[in-house]
């Protein structure tokens, strides 16, 4: 039972806790003009909303986007993959298609992958009928 509890302890030990191993936003280098983004009420119609995310390379080597994943179909992303260089900026365009959600208050998530980090971006708001 102890020699269980002992390889149970280093199994636990040896792997990180969620959230770690991820630096944040600061540490990283890529900042971004805002966090979250809210829509306010929308119109579920056929009707396409947009936001824009400005993204910072503010480390010291070259930045470049990997991959924008969002968190439900009815939200894309347009983004640029070139790298950035130091100091350069450019946009991430978030597309919101009302037609295909709920009605309600939302949340999304927005996963930004850089060779820099992961970060975190929320577009949110209330899908309402006509």
């Amino acid at each position: 039972m102890k020699r269980f509890l002992l390889i149970l302890s280093l199994l636990m030990l040896s792997v990180p806790v969620f959230g770690q191993g991820r630096e944040s936003t600061e540490k990283s280098g890529v900042k971004f003009d805002k966090k979250v983004f809210d829509f306010g009420d929308v119109l579920r119609e056929n009707k396409n909303y947009t936001c824009i995310f400005v993204i910072e390379n503010q480390t010291d080597k070259p930045l470049v986007l990997l991959s924008v994943k969002t968190s439900c179909s009815c939200l894309k992303a347009s983004y640029v993959r070139r790298p950035l260089k130091v100091g350069q900026s450019t946009e991430i365009v978030m597309t919101l298609e009302a037609a295909k959600m709920e009605p309600g208050v939302f949340n999304r998530v927005v996963e930004v992958n850089t060779n820099a980090g992961i970060s975190y971006v929320t577009v949110r708001g209330n899908s309402v009928e006509k």
